[in-house]
């Protein structure tokens, strides 16, 4: 009887215990295994040169695109005519004081071309190497075109802002160039706005056409003019082309905050609405009928932009308006720098790609499109070049490499990767000399040692070439937007939201629903401005978690010891960055609170760039600082996910395809643990609470030898194995401490 006793009591102590046990098992477990809250939305966007596969779309050479025009000479080339900004009612370049001519209704095969451009970001230069058409030969595009038939030149916004060309005169010789060009209509980019409002307003002044913008409002009333009627012949009734303007609401986070003060940008979809209400009704009262529709917008299709504000949606709203029905109407976007066209029942949903890579060319006529192509900087190279646009680019070419050209370093040692696509969805060592630079500064340039740096992926717009000398334009190209220096003092729960947003989109996928994988890899994140370079800080992450979750780790440098340092919650960080984001812009809003002021950006990393050692960003993505890694992973099968082991190991980086062994070992992260990964158990368990669910899966986790942390039927067996044989121990000592063991 008594051995029988022995038996079942360490039996029936391991059966209540395991109820636990497997009860808190298999929480850790759903904690790590919850499908992401995007992965059923998950969309591919097209690459810049990629069109979509069953658009139907076209490309030709210019001569032949040009000649296959209907002959049908515009009575009246003039431009429209930018009436007042403050107008809410249809504006029309046609409008005579005088009495009416007798009119004839347009032919229904008389054919009309449209020209579009969307997200030039002031590329006046023609460059072959990187396929960009330049304005000069945009200018012979339409001018050729002109002389055919009845053209329309159009721009869907973020035109007078990009290239330190550009930027040099705020936009002004972008202006004159675009007058030159002859355009007839514009809509307004968030980029419109970045030389700040009160210079918008003069460049607007300068206009020789409208800039139109349906949703964007001042104490109520509208910045800009909605739309505009072009009519090129006044003598033919029912040619005239409804122009609608539209921009996205991400402008105020897109631009400066400072930029758009007092502006508000309402919802696109409704308000383009409500001017094709207007406008129709207007049309009914005066018995006219207008049969073509164009929307100018800039919106985009980016899967990080809400579905509601994005092109591809406004058209889709657009083919369900009874009031267009039978009618052409076709939207001319931008912001994404998408090349695409689809179709939406009688809608036309167009876009160019970016850098005028591309002019849109569009047939029609009354009644229906005819064609829709792109013409491509190879299919314009025997275009010949406007002389008059020619002349004033060269001109201001001159002027601006007057200006430029100092040299600031003889020759680089490596290639600094701004590459939109890189920039915006990784750490790239661009963006860790830029950060570099900024809390280099940080260090003596404010009241406070700054622990931190970070930039957004976004304003981060050229790539420095290997090989060259870095002249201050190559730092105005990397830096063109006049941001300065800024410090804000923010908590650690600050940090922690401001790179969980950082880390928040949705996943590249292919064709074919299959997530793009990095070199590490992991899942690669969609391109967002908003992306963050650091410096200061090490981000260990896993793209395989939603997007709340994604953060594994974080440790924040001590400016003073030089170590870094697990994540306080609690504690005042300085962290350095641009006044854009220390001012709530690309949505930090987490970063909005008082700031002290330092210089322009552009200067700091010129400074920065004199004294550093470029070899030390050799490697074009490091994989050092914002840290893609796996949290399950675990190479060694010890139970012990790699990434924790790196950690306490005082392991620098993550293996990885093509890391650079060579590294400078200031690059190499120093953390405040020994090797010794079982002392310093407390310290790395408190560091694991900073995210969740990591910090309850690991919070038993006491050894390198300590339970499994699988759900596999083997591991459960180990731990129950493990429980009965200690209750048995257990039991047996108790026995013979009493004398009762026999």
């Amino acid at each position: 009887m008594m051995k029988k006793k022995a038996i079942i009591i360490p039996v029936l102590s391991t059966l209540l215990l395991s109820g636990a046990i497997l009860t808190a098992h298999v929480h850790a477990d759903d904690l790590t295994t919850e499908p992401s809250a995007d992965s059923s939305t998950q969309s591919s966007s097209l690459s810049f040169s990629e069109q979509t596969a069953d658009s139907g779309q076209e490309t030709s050479q210019v001569s032949d695109a040009i000649s296959s025009v209907a002959a049908v000479k515009s009575a009246d080339d003039s431009k429209s005519v930018f009436e007042d900004s403050h107008s809410d009612e249809v504006s029309s370049s046609s409008a005579s004081s005088g009495p009416k001519p007798a009119v004839n209704c347009v032919s229904d095969e008389a054919t009309t071309t449209i020209l579009h451009t969307n997200d030039m970001h002031g590329r006046f230069l023609e460059d072959s190497s990187n396929g960009v058409i330049g304005m000069p030969k945009l200018a012979g595009i339409a001018a050729e075109s002109r002389k055919k038939g009845t053209t329309l030149l159009l721009d869907s916004g973020d035109a007078i802002q990009g290239l330190p060309i550009t930027n040099n005169s705020k936009g002004e010789d972008a202006v004159a160039l675009m007058n030159a060009t002859g355009y007839d209509a514009m809509t307004v980019g968030n980029h419109e706005f970045d030389f700040g409002l009160d210079q918008l307003k003069t460049l607007v002044k300068k206009l020789d056409f409208p800039i139109i913008s349906s949703n964007i409002y001042v104490n109520g009333v509208r910045l800009f003019q909605a739309s505009t009627v072009i009519d090129k012949n006044k003598n033919i009734d029912g040619d005239e082309y409804v122009v609608i303007g539209v921009t996205t609401p991400e402008t105020a986070t897109k631009t400066h905050p400072r930029n758009v003060l007092g502006v508000t940008f309402t919802d696109p979809i409704t308000e383009v609405s409500n001017v094709i209400a207007q406008t129709e009704a207007q049309a009914r009262a005066q018995g006219k009928t207008y049969k073509n529709y164009i929307i100018l917008g800039h919106l985009g299709v980016d899967t990080t932009t809400k579905e509601e504000w994005r092109g591809d949606s406004l058209a889709q709203a657009l083919a369900k308006n009874s009031l267009l029905a039978g009618k052409n109407v076709i939207v001319l976007d931008g912001h994404s720098h998408t090349a695409k066209t689809q179709t939406y029942g009688n809608v036309t949903y167009n876009q160019t790609g970016s850098y005028l890579n591309n002019v849109g060319l569009i047939k029609l006529n009354s009644k229906e499109i005819l064609s829709n192509a792109l013409i491509s900087a190879q299919d314009a190279k025997t275009v010949a070049a406007d002389p008059n646009v020619q002349m004033m680019v060269d001109q201001i070419e001159t002027k601006y490499k007057a200006d430029s050209s100092t040299i600031l370093i003889a020759n680089s040692p490596v290639e600094l990767n701004g590459d939109r696509m890189n920039v915006r969805v990784r750490e790239t060592n661009l963006g860790n000399a830029v950060a570099d630079a900024l809390l280099d500064y940080g260090q003596t340039g404010f009241s406070h040692k700054s622990n931190l740096a970070v930039t957004n992926g976004g304003g981060l717009r050229e790539t420095i070439a290997k090989d060259k000398p870095i002249t201050k334009g190559d730092i105005i190209a990397v830096l063109p937007f006049g941001n300065s220096v800024a410090q804000v003092a923010a908590t650690g729960q600050n940090i922690k939201d401001m790179f969980t947003k950082s880390l928040g989109s949705i996943l590249q996928a292919d064709a074919k629903g299959k997530s793009v994988l990095d070199e590490n890899g992991q899942p690669l994140l969609e391109p967002s401005g908003g992306f963050l370079q650091i410096a200061g800080a090490k981000v260990y992450y896993d793209t395989n978690l939603e997007p709340r979750k994604r953060i594994l780790y974080i440790a924040i440098l001590d400016p003073k010891t030089k170590t870094y340092q697990p994540l306080d919650l609690t504690k005042i960080y300085y962290l350095v960055t641009n006044d854009f984001l220390a001012a709530g812009g690309d949505g930090y809003t987490m970063l909005g609170g008082s700031r002290e002021e330092g210089p322009s950006m552009d200067s700091i990393f010129t400074d920065y760039l004199s004294r550093a050692d470029l070899t030390q960003y050799r490697v074009i993505n490091p994989n050092s600082r914002s840290i893609s890694i796996s949290s399950t992973k675990d190479s060694d099968g010890d139970g012990q996910p790699d990434y924790l082991q790196l950690i306490a190991d005082n392991k620098a980086t993550v293996p990885q395809k093509g890391f650079d062994s060579g590294q400078d070992k200031s690059e190499v992260i120093t953390l405040s643990y020994s090797k010794n990964w079982r002392a310093d158990q407390s310290l790395l368990i408190s560091a694991l609470h900073q995210t969740d669910p990591l910090a309850e899966k690991f919070s038993s986790y006491q050894e390198k030898q300590e339970l499994p942390l699988t759900g596999s039927c083997n591991s459960v067996f180990v731990i129950l194995a493990g429980l009965s044989s200690t209750s048995y121990g257990l039991y047996s000592s108790y026995r013979k401490a009493y004398g009762k063991e026999k």
